[in-house]
């Protein structure tokens, strides 16, 4: 019986899949295009890292997440963006190289605007870093930063790209008329000025805030909007933001879990019923923050005519055969 088995085979069928949507690989030299495995390469090398980076983070070398942040999360990136791809036929890097670059970029400063934010309401605070601020210190803390819109993208289009999601396509339409739209992004600002006046109780707000300043003027000015689309009552982008922003804090608070350099939170009345260190009510902040993640990258891409370039097509919008 055994001698009937064709080893090879049964191993290939697991790692080779045949998917003409994906384009062959070619390696010089060599005329005959690559069978394509389970994942392009990029998805393998991002498997890589993370096994690489993870235990080192957690190992009591004094590295800790200070080393390992970005080569983690990095690999985190290229791992999603391969499976996307894998799922569709496309992906971020696929699409535009030029706007995955613009999202590590803009990252650091979207992420330091809330580092400022927190000099305020002091949710959060980092164990077992170095307390000293230096060139090298800030080019490493920046470089941790730049991962937060890539990740939060990519996962959103993987959340995108499986079926459930056109359940939301057509759901109650939120009508607003430019009027309404324009005092919303009012209230954006005066929520941002309120919540540096009253910290203490009026933090949450930190992860609402920008997406209603950002999101009107997005609206306003034609660029791609959230707004435009619950007005057709079209809520898959609030879902896959949504989901994928939490799926996001999820890594993010497990892999900073036993690092030995961390963060962890004082979140006032929230603070209870902690999953990893993060209490079970912040979870709920990370849903926002994928939407005003969203508004403001578009809202600068906009600004560079990019905006077409930066789309994130959900399941309806391709041909998506995977399930």
């Amino acid at each position: 019986m055994l001698n009937n088995i064709d080893v090879k085979a049964s191993l290939q069928g697991l790692v080779i899949i045949s998917d003409d949507r994906l384009p062959v690989r070619r390696i010089p030299l060599r005329g005959k295009p690559v069978k394509r495995y389970l994942l392009p390469y990029r998805g393998l090398l991002g498997l890589i890292l993370i096994c690489v980076a993870w235990p080192f983070s957690w190992a009591e070398s004094g590295a800790g997440l200070q080393y390992t942040f970005f080569p983690l999360w990095l690999g985190f990136i290229l791992a999603v963006d391969g499976l996307v791809l894998r799922r569709t036929g496309t992906s971020l890097i696929v699409r535009s190289p030029k706007i995955m670059a613009m999202m590590f970029i803009l990252a650091v400063p979207y992420w330091w605007m809330f580092e400022a934010i927190n000099q305020v309401i002091q949710n959060w605070v980092y164990i077992g870093s170095n307390p000293e601020t230096n060139l090298f210190s800030l080019i490493q803390t920046s470089l941790a930063f730049s991962v937060v819109i890539p990740a939060v993208f990519e996962v959103s289009e993987l959340v995108g790209s499986f079926n459930f999601i056109n359940r939301f396509a057509r759901m109650p339409a939120l009508v607003l008329n430019r009027q309404q739209v324009a005092i919303i992004g009012i209230l954006g600002v005066l929520s941002l000025a309120a919540l540096l006046t009253w910290p203490k109780y009026l933090f949450p707000i930190t992860w609402l805030s920008l997406f209603f300043i950002f999101d009107p003027i997005n609206y306003l000015t034609g660029r791609p909007s959230i707004t435009a689309n619950v007005r057709h009552g079209d809520w898959r982008l609030v879902v896959a933001f949504a989901l994928g922003a939490l799926i996001c804090g999820f890594f993010w608070e497990m892999w900073n879990y036993q690092a030995t350099i961390s963060w962890q939170y004082n979140i006032g009345f929230f603070d209870f019923a902690r999953i990893f260190h993060m209490p079970l009510l912040g979870y709920g902040g990370y849903l926002p923050f994928g939407l005003e993640t969203y508004a403001m990258f578009h809202f600068v891409v906009g600004l560079l005519g990019w905006s077409r370039d930066a789309n994130i097509p959900v399941r309806g919008d391709l041909d998506i055969s995977a399930d």
